[in-house]
């Protein structure tokens, strides 16, 4: 993958770009500037007061939110494809989170304005978007309802399978990688949970080989077992 967006894979088919047609599509990248950020180089701040629209081209970026106990939560992970910012300027409140790239990454950048023109060309487009929107509200949402009722075990392999849902690749070997480096720490901010917590989750998904862990990787072996792990049932099992 090239960082100027430049590929010949397809662009994942749940993310924004990629569900949307050929025209819109192309008049969405061809908007607004084209911007590089190296890791760890923050896209937004939480709180700052802007309304410009990302749309990513390449990698993955964090959203962080620091809460006022100076705990940092990850929120989620985005990637090739989706948008990053687009709540400010339909509001106009101030920034929720902090976006980070995790590693290098290519974005479009797209002031408010453009991004509004856009959605108004294509009714199509503004569909999509808003279905985008309201997923990530049903994400927040759900985390919320397995926060306040499951045990961290339960937590831990639901949020693996969310992962896997959004980014998961096949692994050297057999399986499913998640797709995207994590820490154990960051998957504990993720689950809301403390990192002995995690690391005795994961110990005990290792121990029935339903997953492998290695360095900020995780590769998913049996994912029948996992779903029996987060507890699911079948109609509302996240996709492999």
């Amino acid at each position: 993958m090239r960082l100027d967006g430049s590929s010949p894979r397809p662009w994942p088919a749940t993310s924004v770009v990629g569900l949307l047609s050929e025209t819109p599509r192309a008049d969405l990248l061809s908007l607004g500037v084209r911007r590089e950020f190296a890791a760890g180089q923050v896209l937004l701040h939480q709180g700052e007061r802007s309304t410009h629209v990302f749309v990513l081209l390449t990698g993955h970026v964090k959203i962080l939110s620091e809460s006022g106990s100076g705990r940092t939560i990850l929120l989620a992970v985005r990637s090739r494809g989706d948008l990053v910012g687009e709540l400010a300027g339909m509001d106009g409140s101030s920034r929720m989170a902090r976006v980070v790239a995790i590693r290098a990454i290519a974005a479009q950048l797209l002031p408010f304005d453009e991004f509004e023109g856009f959605l108004h060309r294509h009714p199509e487009a503004l569909r999509v978007v808003n279905a985008s929107i309201a997923a990530k509200l049903r994400s927040a949402t759900d985390k919320i309802i397995d926060f306040s009722s499951q045990e961290v075990p339960v937590r831990v392999a639901r949020a693996l399978l969310r992962i896997l849902a959004d980014h998961g690749t096949p692994a050297e070997g057999g399986g499913t990688s998640i797709g995207i480096p994590l820490t154990q720490p960051e998957l504990a901010a993720i689950v809301s949970a403390s990192e002995p917590a995690v690391h005795k989750a994961l110990a005990e998904l290792r121990k029935h080989e339903v997953i492998s862990v290695g360095y900020r990787s995780y590769v998913v072996r049996d994912l029948p077992r996992l779903r029996d792990f987060a507890e699911l049932p079948p109609e509302i099992m996240a996709k492999p």
